[in-house]
């Protein structure tokens, strides 16, 4: 089931993107939207909407040390997005 609330979106892929990491799978192009989506999720976009218009051509030109420190970034918000979610959800972490 596709979600359609901010939240559930955005756990659809926190969770896409904890199991290409622990399942150790280079999937660049899942990362990049996944990035993409974490960003516009921060800067309280519509979700629903930034997916629909995800084309992966966004990311032409932007250079590798940029690229580097965005994903870096987004490890640490889906870190910090787990403990957040588990202490919702009375679960450890």
């Amino acid at each position: 089931m596709v979600s359609t609330s901010d939240e559930g979106i955005l756990a659809e892929y926190m969770v896409s993107y904890w199991s290409m990491k622990h399942e150790k799978i280079d999937r660049p192009t899942k990362l990049l939207e996944t990035l993409y989506i974490a960003e516009r999720y921060r800067a309280g976009e519509n979700l629903q909407e930034a997916r629909s218009a995800y084309d992966h051509a966004i990311w032409n030109g932007v250079p590798v040390s940029e690229m580097d420190q965005r994903l870096a970034d987004l490890d640490q918000f889906m870190r910090d997005l787990v403990r957040e979610r588990a202490a919702q959800w009375g679960q450890p972490h």
